[in-house]
């Protein structure tokens, strides 16, 4: 039984653990892991927050759009406004006649054609943030008598 017990002293000595720089190594290792997956997070998250933006700016700018010819007159001129939201959007609608040569191809000499613009902007941290949609519209041509 004497024999026994210095061989498993030997052993146990050789398999005693972790040294104090292997800890370190993977303590320095799964620091830096956690920073790459926290900064790809926070990415991520202000991706999501700059995507919701732009998606309420569209919404913004279509139902302005709809508005027009409807409860605003189909008529060349510029009106605008802002919006009561948390993104503070403001928002300018430009409705004039489309000034192309061939504009007169795309409707008969009874109607005019009309090019409606909405500029929706917003403050953001890098800046003004501006999205804009432009459609085509015609009307009957008002014919002075």
């Amino acid at each position: 039984m004497n024999r026994w017990w210095p061989r498993r002293q030997r052993s146990s000595r050789r398999e005693r653990g972790f040294t104090l720089l292997e800890v370190l190594v993977a303590f320095v290792v799964a620091t830096l892991l956690l920073t790459v997956l926290l900064r790809a997070f926070s990415s991520g998250l202000t991706g999501l927050a700059r995507v919701d933006r732009l998606s309420m700016a569209a919404l913004v700018a279509q139902s302005r759009l709809a508005e027009v010819g409807v409860t605003e007159p189909l008529q060349p001129g510029t009106y605008q406004g802002s919006e009561d939201t948390d993104y503070e959007f403001s928002w300018e609608v430009d409705i004039r006649p489309l000034d192309w040569e061939y504009a007169g191809l795309l409707s008969d000499q009874s109607r005019v054609l009309y090019r409606v613009e909405v500029r929706v902007t917003w403050p953001s941290v890098r800046g003004e943030q501006t999205f804009v949609l432009m459609t085509l519209r015609n009307a009957p041509l008002e014919l002075d008598l």
